[in-house]
């Protein structure tokens, strides 16, 4: 029969390591409640795709940790017509060839860039030296929005993060958030009265001059939803590139096959989002009484999914906790396989940059492995993780053989 297991989701010892606590749950087949908050969170693979595919379950948490530093609501608080429109307005700025070449090289580009000095040092910290500022910087280029003031949007970005995943808040964190919420508008503000009255490419000028049709939007509602992008994209991958590439380097073997043949890659990093996923909550309320697996919860009730679990789940993933570039190609009478993972949520709202971020993460990992010659984990590094809402490594440091940017190594296409 299930249960309840009771636990504090604010422990140290949970915030620095919730793998054995992912593992209890699943031993016990229970539901975690933490009564100091009055929230539940569910990590079985089935509660999990339950609750995110289940009308039942509203986004309206949003309202209270993501609306006031975004400005207007995100996508994620809208239903029906409203949605449909408007998520569809967003996905049509990531699709189509045109679309796809013009990121590609946005992607090539940025990423050439920013290897340029670590190439000629050996050594690169994919984290700290690399992986925030390519997030920012891909993402502001495929938004069609400036990119000299990156350090400034990385600074607000990282305070109108905090802000939504922050399960307990300080009055002093609270208005540094709001600070940089402020800071973030004003400064996008201007540019969106600009592009109103142009056509360059990328995703805030479509949103400023949409197709027949589509409606036109309010300036706070183009800015929320340039803001729910920007986190969207750029806040899950520098965490999930360096995931991939401690799991490739700290295995020559694993390492050596996938630069041997690329057509791993994809499911190398299907396996990385299984394994690691970067987000670990999403938030969501009940509209009325729900039973998930026979346990009845309230109407009202604060529900937090967790996809780090559920990914974890020894009934849908044989032995969960190993990285195994071939676990597509099991067939026994367990279903799971890498492509099952709920890193990019599911249902209505699933993530709506998950096919980019799959494109942008494999075209970004072929360029490393092609010009990182020699590549290895720094010695003396320990890997450790931070966050718990959203989780990454704290650093990545890599080491090489330096090449001066002359004789780099030409990217495959």
């Amino acid at each position: 029969m299930r249960n309840i297991i009771e636990f504090d989701v604010m422990d140290p010892t949970f915030q620095r390591n919730p793998i054995p606590m992912y593992e209890q749950l699943h031993a016990s087949d229970a539901i975690l409640l933490d009564p100091r908050i009055d929230t539940y969170f569910l990590g079985r693979h089935d509660d999990v795709t339950q609750a995110l595919r289940s009308p039942a379950f509203t986004t309206a948490p949003l309202a209270t940790s993501a609306q006031p530093v975004m400005g207007d609501r995100v996508l994620a608080q809208m239903e029906g017509p409203e949605h449909k429109a408007k998520r569809r307005l967003v996905l049509s700025a990531f699709s189509g060839r045109q679309n796809r070449d013009r990121h590609s090289r946005i992607i090539a580009r940025v990423t050439s860039d920013l290897l340029s000095s670590p190439m000629r040092h050996g050594r690169v910290d994919l984290i700290s030296d690399f992986g925030k500022t390519y997030s920012m910087l891909v993402t502001l280029e495929v938004l069609g929005l400036p990119t000299d003031r990156h350090r400034d949007l990385i600074a607000w970005h990282e305070g109108v993060a905090s802000f939504i995943t922050s399960l307990r808040i300080t009055e002093a964190q609270k208005q540094h958030s709001l600070a940089c919420s402020r800071a973030f508008i004003a400064y996008l503000t201007p540019l969106i009265a600009d592009l109103r009255d142009g056509s360059p490419s990328g995703l805030v000028a479509l949103l400023c001059n949409p197709v027949s049709g589509e409606g036109i939007m309010t300036t706070s509602e183009i800015i929320a939803l340039v803001l729910n992008v920007i986190l969207a994209a750029a806040e899950p991958t520098d965490k999930t590139l360096a995931y991939l590439f401690y799991h490739l380097a700290s295995c020559p073997v694993r390492l050596e096959r996938v630069k041997k043949d690329r057509q791993l890659l994809a499911p190398a990093i299907a396996e990385t989002l299984r394994l690691n996923s970067p987000v670990q909550l999403i938030p969501r309320q009940l509209s009325e009484d729900v039973s998930v697996g026979g346990i009845r919860l309230p109407a009202g009730a604060r529900v937090f999914c967790m996809p780090g679990a559920a990914n974890r789940d020894p009934s849908v993933f044989r032995d969960p906790a190993r990285f195994d570039i071939d676990r597509r190609q099991v067939t026994t009478a367990l279903p799971g396989n890498a492509s099952a993972h709920l890193a990019f949520g599911a249902g209505t709202h699933v993530c709506l940059g998950a096919a980019f971020s799959q494109i942008q993460l494999e075209l970004t990992a072929n360029i490393l492995l092609d010009r990182l010659r020699g590549l290895r984990i720094s010695p003396r590094f320990t890997f450790q993780e931070e966050g718990f809402y959203t989780r990454g490594p704290v650093a990545l440091p890599l080491e090489f053989e330096p090449c001066s940017t002359a004789n780099t190594p030409k990217a495959r296409e």
